[in-house]
Parts: C-alpha cells; structure tokens; sequence
C-alpha cells in the first residue's frame, strides 16, 4: 500500500509515470478503507490469532480480505486519456478491461450496474467490500468477482482491486465484531453476493498462471503501450518513508507490476 501510495504522489507530481501493479500478498491481510477503523471494525485477537496481516489502504471502500486473490492498481493522471477525466469513466474502463482480462482466461464474467444488498443499517460501515454491488462492478452471473476502490486527488487518481481466485475470502466475517447472529446473516449475504473464480470456472487455479496472464491481458484491453520496469528511487524512498510514519506492514508480497507509457515492471520481490 505504501508503494501505491508512493507512485501516486510521484505521477502526480510529474515525475512518475503512469503505472498499473499486479500483485498478491503473504501472510495474508486485512486492508480497510482510508476512513475505517481496524479497532472498531474488527476483532483483533481474533485476526491475530489467524495470522493475518492488517494495513489501511489510501482508497476508500470496505475491509477486504487478501487471501488467494490477485491486488491490481492502476495510477494515472486524470489527463492521461480521455477515460481517466472522471471517477465514472475510469472505473467503468478499468473494470471493463479487467472483465475482458478475465474473460480471456475462459471466465464468463460480464459487467453489473449494480444492486442494493439487505444488511443490517447499524452495522453498514462493516460490511466487507464484496456483499454488495455498484455500477461496472465485474461479475459471474449475479455475484461480484471483483472488489474496486478509487482515490482521486487534483490531477491523478489510484484504483485499487482485489479479484477473488478461491473461497477463503469467506474468513474475512470471522475477523469481524460480530455476535453469532449478525455472524450467520453476514456469511450469508457475502456467499449470495460474492463468489470466487475457482467457484467460477469449476476447477482450481493457480495464483501464479492467473497473475501472469492477467496482467498482460489486462495491459493490453487498457490499450496501453508499456514496458517493464521496478519502482524509481524516489518511488522506494516515498514508500519506505510512508510505511515509518504510517506503521504500515507490508511483508512480503509477490509481484508483477506494469507501468503504462514510459515503464513497467515485473518479477518477484520479498
């Protein structure tokens, strides 16, 4: 998240290039929403006790659990192309290309406009990020595959993603401070809402095969020119300063990460 973070400053500023990150996470983690509280939203013993890692992410949205499932970030300046101008249209084109990244791998997913989810009003703020719905959301049937969240600032904007590749995202209701019935109805309304890929295509899938196709699929229905690259010294510099002074733990993390125009990067990383 730092790394994000870090680019975002520096594509706004001017001096980093568009970039588009894939990427996956270990140990397993809990990234919140910039305005969600890990002590109000959670129960900590219980997230310690399951090994989990938790961080704030800088976009908005619902708590996600990083678990068998592949993290996409694009950043960009809204100036970048004409789709990058508006919340609205960057994240239908963004979401569009994930769609047809996915598709490409035989998944049948489509866009949603999305749909209203009953859930408990007093407990709204901790519903996770994929019990429900909004417009160009990427889904298999009726169920949501994808979970996306963007943060714009005056001239750039960063678009987080998390695509679910198995059912462990299921944990995520178990770290919540809930009682056994809200626990129940919560379950319930993310298997109704949300389902996996595995689920999806019927068979397993492997982390690996799906990162390294993704990306590139996913580079070329964005239509972007790239090459590949890792960060840039200030980049690395942004990031380690911002997990300091944030107490962010990132861990070690595995990536392949695409830059759009002047770089792109890819490979593995501890």
């Amino acid at each position: 998240m730092a790394r994000d973070e870090a680019i975002l400053a520096g594509v706004e500023a001017g001096i980093s290039p568009p970039t588009i990150r894939v990427y996956g996470w270990s140990p397993a983690c809990i990234s919140l929403g910039h305005s969600q509280h890990a002590d109000r939203e959670l129960d900590l013993e219980k997230v310690a006790a399951m090994g989990f890692d938790v961080v704030k992410r800088p976009t908005g949205g619902r708590a996600v659990l990083h678990i068998d499932e592949l993290t996409y970030s694009v950043i960009a300046r809204a100036d970048a192309e004409p789709w990058c101008a508006t919340q609205a249209s960057s994240y239908r084109a963004i979401s569009q290309a994930v769609a047809q990244a996915l598709a490409g791998a035989g998944f049948g997913v489509t866009l949603d406009r999305g749909y209203p989810v009953e859930k408990p009003q007093e407990l709204r703020a901790m519903t996770p990020c994929f019990s429900s719905t909004a417009r160009s959301e990427v889904v298999f049937g009726d169920r949501k595959v994808v979970g996306s969240a963007q943060r714009r600032t005056r001239d750039a904007y960063l678009q987080h993603g998390s695509i679910l590749v198995s059912r462990n995202h299921r944990t995520i209701v178990d770290c919540l401070k809930l009682d056994m019935r809200d626990h129940a109805g919560y379950l319930d309304v993310l298997d109704r809402n949300a389902v996996s890929l595995e689920e999806a295509l019927g068979r397993s899938v492997r982390w690996e095969d799906l990162a390294e196709g993704f990306a590139e699929r996913f580079v070329t229905a964005l239509g972007a020119d790239c090459g590949k690259s890792g960060l840039t010294g200030e980049e690395k510099k942004r990031a380690l300063e911002l997990e300091l002074y944030k107490g962010a733990h990132i861990g070690a993390m595995s990536e392949i990460a695409f830059g759009v125009g002047r770089r792109a990067s890819g490979g593995r990383e501890e």
